[in-house]
């Protein structure tokens, strides 16, 4: 049996408008146009039969999935495995502020991301340990239905590494923009992805 996953990263935010700041942990609201990137994420998906519905906790994710929520009269299940990579001492710092704080860690952030660890921080690893889980309680959990999960860029990029079967540094290969669908499901022969970084919606 089948279990179908429709992925989608948050809208924007005010941390990820022009000069780009490491989000993490960082509890951020959608912004204007993120609220009305969730709207248009709704109207694509609401004619579909979705079983359920899973967010990171943190807001900008669960605001995403509202509309949608609201649209098929689910509630949004909170999920830690969709929890955004916590980037520790650097959260909140543009990558030029970062580069001149901890210029290796940036470094190998950019050159070998699966093998970062952040100060005070999650590494890559920790995260996608936590997300492989989430993929094997969730696929057992719906088999044969469509569930759809909402979080965030490098989660969704880490995800998908996965279920592709890269590993953790290929990560910056997968352009996951904001507000953007992907579909991927599980089969008796393994992973399938049948839709990347979709934003036709948007326009």
């Amino acid at each position: 049996m089948t279990t179908r996953f429709i992925l989608i990263r948050h809208g924007q935010t005010e941390w990820n408008r022009g000069a780009e700041r490491f989000r993490g942990h960082a509890d951020l609201p959608l912004n204007e146009t993120g609220l009305a990137q969730a709207q248009k994420v709704a109207a694509r998906l609401a004619g579909e039969k979705i079983a359920a519905i899973y967010s990171s906790p943190l807001q900008r994710a669960r605001q995403t999935a509202q509309p949608l929520a609201d649209a098929l009269h689910l509630e949004i299940q909170k999920h830690d495995g969709l929890l955004d990579i916590n980037f520790g001492a650097l959260e909140g710092m543009t990558v030029d502020e970062a580069r001149q704080a901890f210029p290796e860690v940036i470094e190998k952030w950019i050159a070998a991301p699966g093998h970062v660890k952040f100060p005070k921080g999650d590494s890559f690893k920790t995260m996608r340990t936590r997300i492989e889980a989430m993929l094997d309680e969730l696929a057992a959990k719906h088999t044969g239905e469509t569930v759809a999960l909402a979080s965030h860029k490098v989660v969704c990029g880490a995800l998908l590494c996965y279920v592709l079967g890269l590993d953790g540094d290929a990560l910056w290969r997968i352009q996951q923009d904001n507000a953007c669908i992907n579909r991927f499901e599980r089969r008796d022969a393994g992973w399938v992805v049948t839709l990347l970084n979709d934003t036709s919606h948007l326009i």
